[in-house]
């Protein structure tokens, strides 16, 4: 007969150190997989989509929906999503595009992580409140934007080709047409108004890095493996262009000449602000089972969690 024996060195027992090992992973893993929140869809125009590694597919959200760290999010066609984020900094998109929460980190008294990557279409970034030590990155499939306390906008793909076609400065280059990617700093730069935060973004690819510090200042990358052509002036034009890719026609065609167009993101970051310091957890599908997750989440999630 064959015996099994529990290995013991002065009273220590590999069997029961197994045991109690096991039973802390198993306690440990409902914790592990809790999705953490970064924001809430303050406004919604349009098909807007969300998905992430548990909802694999998109599916349409509303506004005051609640998203997640990895939460996926689309456009359709005339289309748009502003996300104000705990910090209320804002992230919005434009029609046809794709953009992923990858981290979000926030400590009210301390410092502000935030990374997201844009696959396809218009982008803006606005920072929220200061901290000591705050970050903002957005990553494009050709580059990579680091952004300290400004408002920048940005546009991958065919519609980012078409822009820089456009623009002199750019005259010749060859480009991508689903990779390319166009960064422009809106404000406030090294010279700003009173009362603003001056800002800058660092925008880089294959070893380069350009800087853009005042207002207006682009950069381009044209396709993967291309280091970023600037900084240059973006022409009244092209940033026309780039703002008609943030504001879908159906905002457009209500504005009575465009104001409407120029108010919404404030509007949506107001009433933002309200919805996430209401208390409220009154995510329009009842359904949903992260309504069940107190608002008090702490702003970390492991990796590969399936929820985040």
């Amino acid at each position: 007969m064959t015996h099994f024996s529990t290995f013991s060195f002065r009273g220590f027992s590999l069997k029961a150190t197994l045991v109690a090992l096991t039973a802390i992973v198993l306690t440990a893993a409902p914790a592990a997989s809790a999705p953490v929140q970064v924001g809430i869809a303050a406004l919604v125009v349009g098909d807007v989509r969300m998905s992430n590694a548990s909802i694999t597919k998109p599916r349409k959200i509303a506004r005051r929906a609640r998203l997640f760290w990895g939460d996926t999010v689309q456009t359709k066609s005339n289309s748009k999503l502003q996300i104000l984020l705990l910090d209320r900094s804002s992230l919005t998109i434009g029609s046809k595009a794709s953009l992923t929460i990858d981290r979000f980190v926030y400590d009210p008294n301390k410092s502000r992580t935030l990374s997201s990557s844009v696959i396809r279409g218009a982008f803006r970034y606005m920072s929220g409140r200061r901290t000591g030590n705050s970050t903002a990155t957005v990553s494009s499939p050709v580059g990579t934007i680091g952004i300290r306390g400004t408002v920048l906008d940005g546009i991958v793909g065919k519609e980012a080709k078409d822009i820089a076609e456009d623009e002199p400065f750019l005259d010749g280059v060859k480009s991508d047409k689903n990779t390319a990617t166009l960064v422009v700093l809106r404000g406030p730069g090294a010279s700003t108004e009173a009362g603003l935060t001056v800002g800058s973004a660092d925008v880089t690819a294959a070893g380069k890095t350009v800087l853009l510090d005042q207002p207006s200042l682009a950069a381009y990358i044209p396709r993967p493996g291309a280091q970023p052509i600037g900084p240059f002036r973006l022409s009244g034009p092209g940033l026309a262009k780039l703002q008609d890719e943030l504001s879908p026609r159906v905002a457009k065609a209500n504005s009575g000449g465009g104001l409407l167009g120029k108010l919404l993101p404030a509007v949506a970051v107001g009433v933002g602000i309200l919805l996430l310091t209401d208390g409220d957890d009154d995510d329009p599908n009842p359904n949903n089972p992260s309504n069940n997750i107190p608002a008090n989440n702490p702003t970390s999630c492991p990796p590969n969690s399936p929820n985040c």
